[in-house]
């Protein structure tokens, strides 16, 4: 459209937000939605990709990636089967494309494509959830499904009440969206069902869909109380032993705590030093902690912890292929690493002739203490912050070391200096006026 007759066209349509949306015809007799803003025009597409724009030669990101799982699965393949973070990245924002023509399709009344991309972003939503690599990607738009499932179901009821089929909508309604059936109590009403039905989703359809993928995170002590901010959630919990190692573990991402030493950050300081590993380093033979003339209290590594180790040991071997076979020396290195980290953990645990070494009670109640410390305090994160918990099950390693280890693909920037707090009631946002060091 030329700019004198896209002024023309935006003078005879003054903005309105409540009727700011209509379905034009294209000249080859394509139906497109305007959508009018305060200072021009949006256009989607009413079928297909939102954008019209047809990604690596199909109609969307979600099926070309669709179509790649399915073909490497086909062939047995061994690579190919699983979603990066940049292929995740590029699902979510096409999917909040979709969920924004779904509204627009919403207030539109079109019940039918309502149903139809509220399916694709379910669908959508399942397939990073079994394909994503990274965990945090695996529930970054589990937040919507709710919302996006009830909304699915308002439309099946909408079309149902078009057809004449009112009991079977009032069912979907009670069974499903969990509308009162109080609604029916004057007798069937269509008028009365459908305005129960747009309101149960009223709230839903109010809040934009967004991603915060990059977005900084807190991890903040204030007198006797942490304040936590993931994903634009926060939340307020009381200081725990457990808050106060996992902040020690976010503050130094990949570095390895004795859990002697997270002890010794709490309370006063052991006679012996403590064992600190940095830099991911494993302890070798001469760093196990030994209390002379204690009995011991079972092996430094039990049968699951050895599975493990062979398991990773496998992964690491087939990482070490691929990355010949691509040349990728970074790649191999890093591999390398683990594998040699792996094996001095393994010599640390294993004496002559293959005999578990004993740890000491000392040490086994230190890690026993720390480990329920550490699961208590991640599990009242996840009551406040599903997501967040999620993503600190993940990353957290707890045992005789422990160390926050995050993706190197879905890295947290995570903020630890604050002086004054204001939040609002809902949490919604946080003003910080001021910064000063708080101690850990």
């Amino acid at each position: 459209m030329k700019i004198l007759a896209l002024r023309d066209f935006l003078e005879a349509w003054s903005y309105d937000a409540e009727n700011n949306i209509r379905v034009a015809r294209e000249a080859d007799g394509r139906e497109i939605i305007l959508v009018r803003q305060p200072m021009g025009i949006e256009e989607y597409e009413i079928d297909g990709r939102p954008d019209g724009r047809r990604v690596h030669g199909m109609e969307s990101a979600f099926a070309f990636h669709h179509a790649r799982i399915n073909a490497a699965k086909q062939i047995n393949a061994a690579n190919g089967l699983d979603l990066s973070a940049e292929d995740c990245a590029e699902l979510f924002h096409e999917g909040i494309s979709y969920h924004h023509r779904l509204i627009l399709l919403f207030r539109l009344k079109d019940w039918t494509r309502v149903g139809r991309d509220a399916a694709h972003s379910l669908r959508l939503i399942e397939f990073i959830k079994q394909h994503a690599r990274c965990e945090e990607d695996r529930v970054q738009l589990d937040r919507w499904r709710p919302d996006i499932a009830r909304i699915n179901a308002v439309a099946h009821a909408m079309i149902l009440l078009g057809k004449n089929r009112y009991q079977d909508a009032l069912k979907l309604a009670c069974d499903t969206i969990g509308i009162s059936e109080a609604v029916a109590d004057d007798g069937p009403d269509r008028r009365k069902l459908a305005e129960a039905l747009i309101e149960s989703v009223r709230e839903s359809l109010a809040i934009p869909p967004s991603l915060r993928m990059d977005e900084e995170s807190l991890f903040l002590r204030h007198d006797d109380s942490w304040m936590i901010r993931y994903h634009g959630h926060a939340a307020f919990l009381k200081t725990t032993r457990g808050l106060h190692c996992l902040a020690l573990m976010l503050r130094y991402p990949g570095r390895e705590f004795h859990v002697s030493e997270l002890l010794a950050s709490f309370i006063a300081a052991p006679t012996r030093p403590p064992v600190v590993i940095r830099n991911r380093r494993l302890r070798d033979a001469g760093d196990q902690v030994v209390t002379a003339g204690v009995s011991d209290a079972g092996p430094v590594l039990d049968a699951q912890a050895k599975a493990e180790c062979k398991r990773r040991l496998n992964e690491l071997r087939q990482e070490l292929n691929e990355a010949e076979q691509f040349n990728d020396p970074d790649r191999a290195a890093k591999a390398q690493d683990e594998v040699n980290a792996i094996a001095r953990h393994v010599a640390c645990a294993i004496g002559l002739a293959g005999r578990d070494r004993k740890t000491s009670c000392g040490a086994e109640r230190a890690r026993s203490a720390v480990t329920k410390r550490i699961r208590r305090a991640i599990r009242k994160i996840g009551e406040a912050i599903p997501s967040l918990g999620h993503h600190l099950c993940a990353r957290i390693k707890a045992g005789y070391f422990c160390s926050y280890n995050p993706h190197p693909d879905r890295l947290v920037v995570w903020k630890f200096r604050i002086c004054w707090l204001f939040v609002v009631p809902s949490f919604s946002d946080l003003f910080v006026f001021g910064t000063q060091n708080i101690p850990m």
